[in-house]
């Protein structure tokens, strides 16, 4: 694979953005609407998902579920080493884990996200030049965010020795449905944007939310280690809800279908996102960004209404 294309992807980014300044973005660009050429373009493509063969026989289940949960286009699947057959052709569009990182003063900051690229041109120079659709932020584990974006690191490392806690069958099947729906109207919302249905109480109050058991984990600051943290901290939830493994998640909302509200806890870094989807209506209902926080509390969940 080329290295000026992995040097695109995974470029290091200086920033000394505080979150006054993010506070102070015009709400006007909060969501970016794409024109309608750029929806055609895309419509006219082929979908690659990228995986890699290392990623262990729960790849079929993934395949599955994106196949499900992505309509807009045709759709195929390809291990990431055969990134450079598709990546400037303008036949292909491509989902792909992308990172960066964010440095101010003696802090670093790594976020890694799934991607949606349309293809632009190829520069004199050799550079690609794409259109980003949707940013679908990822929960990496602590040893794949300590690793950082090193001078060694590359996508096929990313996808074979990384480790997420959202790219699972099912939250990726919800992830890929909200953002078909977000593009059906031309759109790519703002990353940090806030949502909260009209209808949230009824839909709460009529139905179970089903959250992942690898969502409750917590990081000690001090020792850098994850820990698995009890259910007890949705006691403050209003609701009726239930921790499930990955396996009883997959039989609710693949196998027997009976699932509907799917709780989402994502921790970037620095950044955390706490997100809910309605698997029925195919959109999130609930997004709440919570920055310079490392775990998920239950003031989080209370404030959940």
């Amino acid at each position: 694979m080329q290295k000026t294309i992995f040097t695109f992807y995974l470029a290091i980014l200086c920033s000394c953005a505080t979150m006054a300044q993010y506070a102070e973005i015009n709400a006007a660009v909060q969501r970016y609407q794409f024109s309608n050429a750029t929806m055609d373009q895309l419509k006219a493509t082929t979908t690659v998902f990228f995986y890699s063969k290392k990623q262990g026989p729960n790849i079929d289940l993934i395949k599955q579920a994106v196949t499900e949960g992505w309509k807009l286009t045709p759709l195929i699947f390809a291990d990431i080493s055969t990134f450079d057959k598709y990546a400037s052709d303008p036949k292909y569009s491509y989902f792909i884990i992308e990172g960066y990182t964010k440095q101010s003063n003696s802090l670093t900051n790594t976020h890694y996200y799934i991607n949606l690229r349309l293809f632009k041109e190829v520069t004199k120079k050799g550079k690609l030049i794409t259109t980003g659709l949707c940013r679908i932020e990822l929960y990496p584990n602590t040893q794949t965010l300590m690793n950082g974006l090193n001078g060694d690191a590359t996508i096929e490392n990313l996808y074979s020795k990384g480790v997420f806690y959202n790219w699972t069958p099912i939250l990726l099947k919800a992830q890929l449905e909200a953002v078909s729906a977000n593009l059906e109207k031309n759109l790519k919302p703002w990353h940090y944007e806030e949502i909260k249905d009209n209808n949230l109480t009824n839909i709460l109050s009529s139905d179970t939310l089903y959250v992942p058991q690898t969502m409750l984990s917590s990081l000690d600051a001090t020792s850098e280690k994850e820990k698995e943290k009890l259910d007890h901290i949705f006691d403050g939830y209003r609701y009726n809800y239930r921790v499930c493994s990955e396996a009883e998640l997959f039989n609710l909302f693949q196998t027997s279908q009976k699932g509907r509200l799917l709780f989402e806890y994502v921790k970037s870094s620095t950044d955390k996102f706490i997100i809910i989807y309605d698997l029925q209506q195919k959109k999130i209902i609930y997004r709440n960004y919570v920055p310079l926080s490392y775990n998920l509390k239950s003031k989080d969940i209370e404030s959940i209404k």
